[in-house]
């Protein structure tokens, strides 16, 4: 622990600052305390890999609009461990996109589900976009 004398009000306990309290949390901790979780996305599985007319999708993973994983080709029936995480505030939004590098405009969604709270183990979220369906298995804890 701290080791802090609660002698009087105007003891060393009120000259301790919050980083000093939560100096030893953890992301996941810390996310906890805030009213949030920690999210893991486990895995992808591309159940119809559609998006790219030429090619396998050129999948990628956003979490409130911020890129957590890919880019990675995927052609039907291909899973891919992810196994990427990070501390969440509920809602989270996760979506996933089929990127097009600006050679056939802007990326296309591949759909996408909001989170509002932890899981009890693995959950698995169905997506579908721009011809494409795609298994997500992810966990929030």
């Amino acid at each position: 622990m701290l080791g802090i004398n609660k002698k009087t009000i105007n003891s060393d306990l009120c000259s301790i600052d919050e980083e000093q309290l939560f100096a030893q949390l953890t992301p996941e901790e810390g996310a906890v305390i805030e009213g949030g979780g920690f999210l893991l996305i486990e895995q992808l599985q591309a159940i119809k890999a559609n998006a790219d007319t030429f090619d396998d999708d050129d999948t990628y993973i956003t979490v409130n609009g911020s890129k957590l994983w890919g880019t990675e080709g995927f052609s039907t029936g291909k899973t891919s461990g992810v196994n990427r995480g990070l501390g969440v505030n509920f809602p989270t939004r996760i979506e996933l996109f089929d990127e097009d590098g600006g050679f056939n405009g802007s990326d296309d969604s591949l759909g996408g589900f909001t989170v509002n709270g932890a899981t009890n183990g693995t959950a698995i979220a169905r997506v579908s976009g721009s011809g494409s369906i795609y298994d997500v298995y992810y966990r929030v804890f």
